[in-house]
């Protein structure tokens, strides 16, 4: 990770140095958009779900943690992108105390998604609004199982262009994973949660750096 940070920050570097230059030419409040690759850094908010077992309605909690990833844009019309993304959480499920079990689980929480934007005229700020879909993978600590599910999201932001290449991008998003009801998560001989609910929403601030390919 800090790999990438380090070589992104470089190539930021090196495009700034061309921005007096580009500055001085002008951009159309229409032009197409394009290529686009995007590192990105933030916080994810949410998630939880509700205990099966429990008469008192307590809940599995998640921890607020950070979020990072990555997303690749590539035009489908003048104004429209298609959008890769892969964004990670490294958190922490709070189980309670009344479960035969630790008291927290360290969790991965991870979103493979496929959308598409729409990005809004301008010069150097560029807004966009969009939809995606994808899956939610679930990595707990030790032997326990992955689980899968279905999810959807909901995205805006803000692109600004400081070079011909580089930029900085401003990023939202509220995720929505799709569960059964009354399921059981993270097994291994037994099952660690048993919930109810048909799923849990996150939402996220990001912010990172915008490479026009």
């Amino acid at each position: 990770m800090n790999k990438i940070v380090t070589a992104s920050l470089a190539f930021a570097l090196l495009g700034a140095a061309a921005t007096p230059a580009y500055a001085q030419r002008p951009l159309s409040t229409a032009e197409p958009v394009g290529w686009e690759i995007a590192p990105f850094y933030g916080y994810r908010f949410g998630g939880g779900f509700d205990d099966l077992d429990d008469d008192d309605n307590t809940d599995f909690d998640l921890d607020n943690a950070p979020a990072y990833g990555v997303l690749l844009e590539f035009p489908s019309g003048h104004n429209t992108q298609w959008q890769l993304l892969y964004s990670r959480q490294d958190t922490e499920l709070d189980l309670g105390s009344s479960l035969l079990a630790p008291d927290a689980l360290d969790l991965t929480i991870e979103y493979f998604h496929l959308g598409g934007t729409y990005v809004m005229d301008g010069d150097r700020d560029r807004p966009y609004i969009g939809f995606s879909f994808g899956g939610t993978r679930f990595s707990p600590e030790d032997d326990y199982d992955d689980e899968v599910e279905f999810s959807i999201a909901l995205l805006a932001g803000i692109k600004y262009r400081l070079t011909e290449h580089v930029g900085f991008r401003f990023d939202a998003r509220l995720l929505g994973t799709l569960t059964q009801s009354d399921s059981e998560f993270f097994c291994a001989g037994g099952c660690v949660a048993r919930f109810e609910g048909d799923g849990f929403a996150q939402w996220d601030f990001t912010a990172g750096l915008n490479f026009y390919l």
